[in-house]
């Protein structure tokens, strides 16, 4: 810390001072000693902390600029630089105190103020949260609930809180969450459930329940649980399960009846046309080419539907796809009879199974050659959670209910078997996926295949 010395004679030897010739020079607050016989004024003096240094006697009143007079001895000098060095690094260390406690009453302050925020959203996040979310006391009772839940059995005349969830749920259910009780209170592990709730509204919700135990002071005291309605979900794998099983039976059945008798149409066929080489009319000609085909058309639909049975017991197995990159291979072996137009951004990918996409793909591009369209467009978009691949042709367009043209063996053309949009609606909806028909397109028509970009999404 500096000291510092005024004077037209030097300090006392030996002492470590800095000597300069105007008070300019010295910092306020630095301490200055002053000799007697120096030119100074008084009023010069501002924050300085200044002493007289003489051995003679003062015989006027010191300005109070002067905090006193002391005599020109070392020893006094180097006692009142030490005293002062002491107070201002006291000073220095009562200043970084006082700061630091400032410091950490506002860091304190700024800490609750995100606590309570934090606190406000995360209440908001929960209370409005689509999943029911609640707590379970060690008896099953629910002790916190969100307002989902509350909406869920909104106008039931009992309140949630304190009402023991079990009675809320089937009984062919209640064996699972007594369990899920159990798990976790007992055993203090998360456990995962499905349940039916009763009837509420004439409607009877299926959830997926996942709890966590909550753990104070080395107790669980509560279970949290989250549950997501999954309803719609076992609603529409019932369908499709009821749907492949049908299908099956009807494949299965035609399969084993229409292909013994064909074979046997077939060698006779053959055995009239080897008889009769020699006298054939223009008649019997036409005939037998339109047996032919018939039977042709017959094991082209053996064929489909034997190809549909194999989509619908076909495993998926998952990975990542590039999108573009299957349709441009797809679409390739098409290109020779019909003019293809691909717009697609290499970047869209999808989590998925690149058979189920590749079939579903190429039944929907066949259905647009076989229009008789000169060009189809093939584009590829992405929105939200969803890739589309959009297949256009410009024939004569979909004229029924959109919804006909996927029913099995439905086709407006007399020789075809009109399965493969059936199977391209199967073959997606394994997927966690589904084929649309885009309204109102004209000219022609848009098939889009909606395929979930990670179908992880839609699990729990």
């Amino acid at each position: 810390m500096d000291i510092f010395w005024i004077g037209h004679t030097s300090p006392p030897d030996d002492m470590d001072l800095i000597i300069v010739d105007s008070l300019d020079l010295v910092p306020d607050n630095a301490l200055v000693f002053i000799g007697d016989k120096s030119c100074i004024s008084w009023s010069d003096i501002t924050g300085q902390r200044a002493y007289l240094v003489s051995d003679l006697p003062i015989s006027s009143p010191l300005p109070e600029q002067v905090i006193g007079v002391i005599p020109r001895d070392p020893e006094v000098i180097a006692a009142i630089s030490t005293l002062y060095s002491e107070m201002r690094e006291s000073y220095d260390i009562g200043d970084k105190l006082i700061k630091s406690l400032n410091d950490k009453e506002r860091a304190i302050a700024e800490k609750q103020k995100t606590i309570i925020r934090d606190s406000k959203r995360y209440n908001a996040i929960i209370s409005n949260a689509t999943d029911i979310i609640f707590m379970l006391g060690p008896t099953g009772k629910i002790i916190f609930c969100n307002k989902t839940l509350e909406r869920y059995f909104e106008g039931e005349s009992l309140p949630l809180i304190g009402k023991s969830f079990i009675e809320a749920v089937m009984d062919d259910d209640r064996g699972p969450l007594g369990e899920m009780l159990k798990k976790g209170f007992k055993s203090g592990l998360p456990a995962k459930i499905e349940v039916r709730l009763n009837p509420v509204k004439g409607k009877a919700g299926i959830f997926s329940l996942m709890s966590t135990p909550l753990v104070e002071d080395g107790r669980i005291y509560a279970l949290s649980v989250i549950g997501r309605d999954i309803t719609d979900i076992r609603t529409m794998q019932h369908r499709l399960s009821i749907q492949a099983n049908d299908l099956t039976l009807m494949i299965n059945g035609l399969a084993h009846e229409l292909r013994n008798p064909l074979m046997v149409i077939g060698a006779y066929i053959r055995r009239i046309e080897k008889e009769d080489v020699d006298n054939k009319s223009s008649k019997r000609i036409r005939a037998l080419s339109g047996i032919n085909s018939s039977i042709k058309r017959i094991e082209d639909m053996i064929v489909q539907i034997e190809q549909y049975e194999a989509m619908v017991n076909m495993k998926p197995c998952y990975t990542k796809i590039c999108l573009g990159r299957l349709v441009r291979e797809a679409a390739y072996a098409y290109e020779p009879f019909v003019s293809i137009v691909v717009d697609a951004d290499d970047d869209i990918t999808a989590f998925s199974d690149y058979e189920h996409l590749r079939k579903a793909f190429l039944r929907i591009l066949e259905n647009a050659i076989e229009t008789g369209t000169e060009r189809v467009h093939v584009s590829i978009s992405r929105e939200n959670t969803y890739a589309y691949i959009s297949v256009r042709d410009y024939g004569p367009g979909i004229k029924e209910e959109l919804e006909t043209i996927f029913a099995p063996f439905y086709s407006t053309d007399p020789m075809k078997t009109g399965l493969g949009l059936t199977e391209t609606r199967i073959a997606m909806a394994k997927i966690n996926s589904s084929v649309e028909i885009v309204p109102h397109a004209n000219p022609g028509a848009i098939v889009a295949l909606k395929i979930l970009l990670d179908r992880r999404n839609s699990l729990r």
